[in-house]
């Protein structure tokens, strides 16, 4: 929620030789009784530069990633390159892990500093918050290079948000989003939709009407140095009727840009009817047995992999034939590797083991007989 506000990243793919990025908006403070000047400074690293769109993105599927393996339980997240990627609709190309790799040292180096922006969602106030990173680091682990070392695979890999903004998401300053969706937009329509789908708050609040200077250069990261009639036609058009089609925003009749007076125009944008109501919390499966996967030693990779390949059914009972067998004493070394055997396999708990728990030196475990 804090970092949809205003962008960390420029709006394309180049710098323009830019090393910062400055966005400051006036905002009326009801605690203070007072407006406010609310300011993000973004500073590149100093070798890899500033985040672009495209580490936006990747921003966004790391996001993604830990909601979905450990819905932010801790701070640092096992991944593999390959399943992010999946995630994200990247291919698996050395394009694709060249440029992961730069995002992520960009992720990590970039210094973020906020004035009067930053929200404490555990205080309920605006605060600073000055020179934090997004990522505090990463590691990628490759198989093709492990050489003798077998559980040097490409799933223990793994990443570790910056303790800022963690802390951020440990208070709860999330808000579901629409990834498939997300993912079909461009870098402006990307931005729209999150800042829009933040101030939404439907069945109250489903029509919002901005300044168009303040949404295009402050919001979305569009250059001051564009005339706002092209912001209009080359920008902030083609991203509302992005959101259109998507069924996000609901076609105007009239006009979405008005000009007030020379030089000041305003936006208006609806909430499409299908959205109008609330959200209800929704019932998720899939990421209870991912976390449970988790939680008994599976890296979040595979945990993701194996649920989106395997019934539920299936999974639990390879989880109950873990748990038995971990209680018996038996030391397993990768459980990635186990859980795989379990499901391939059909690893079950034994009949004797569930009649009886006097008898140790029975096996607890047995493949399941194919049939025939």
């Amino acid at each position: 929620m804090n970092l949809c506000e205003l962008p960390f990243a420029t709006l394309s793919e180049r710098s323009g030789g830019r090393s910062m990025l400055k966005f400051t908006v006036d905002d009326y403070d009801h605690a203070m009784g007072r407006v406010v000047e609310r300011t993000l400074i973004v500073r590149g690293d100093p070798e890899y530069g500033l985040p672009t769109a495209k580490d936006e993105e990747i921003y966004l599927g790391l996001l993604k990633y830990s909601r979905d393996c450990n819905r932010f339980v801790e701070p640092q997240v096992w991944f593999s390159r390959a399943a992010l990627f999946e995630l994200m609709g990247w291919p698996k190309s050395d394009w694709a892990y060249a440029r992961l790799t730069k995002g992520m040292h960009r992720l990590v180096g970039v210094r973020l500093s906020y004035q009067d922006l930053w929200r404490d969602n555990r205080n309920k106030q605006w605060r600073d918050q000055g020179a934090f990173a997004i990522l505090d680091s990463f590691k990628f682990r490759d198989s093709r290079t492990a050489g003798a070392n077998r559980f040097d695979t490409e799933e223990g890999s793994w990443f570790r948000w910056g303790n800022t903004l963690f802390e951020s998401f440990d208070a709860g300053y999330v808000k579901r989003i629409d990834y498939g969706l997300v993912r079909s937009l461009k870098p402006a329509a990307r931005r729209l939709y999150r800042y829009l789908d933040k101030h939404f708050h439907p069945p109250d609040k489903t029509r919002i009407t901005i300044d168009l200077a303040r949404l295009a250069y402050q919001h979305i990261g569009v250059s001051p140095g564009i005339e706002l009639d092209k912001v209009r036609k080359r920008h902030l058009g083609p991203a509302t009727e992005e959101l259109e089609q998507a069924e996000f925003l609901e076609p105007m009749t009239t006009d979405r840009f008005t000009r007030i007076r020379r030089g000041v125009w305003e936006a208006t944008f609806e909430l499409a009817v299908s959205n109008k109501q609330p959200a209800r919390a929704a019932h998720h499966p899939v990421h209870r047995l991912a976390e449970a996967l988790c939680r008994r030693g599976v890296s979040t990779a595979t945990a993701v992999s194996l649920v989106a390949t395997h019934a539920p059914a299936a999974i639990e009972q390879a989880m109950r034939a873990m748990d038995e067998q971990i209680k018996s004493g038996a030391t397993i070394r990768s459980a990635d590797s186990w859980m795989r055997a379990a499901l391939k396999n059909g690893y079950r708990v034994s009949a004797a083991a569930q009649r009886s728990t006097r008898r140790p030196e029975l096996k607890l475990f047995r493949a399941q007989r194919k049939a025939g």
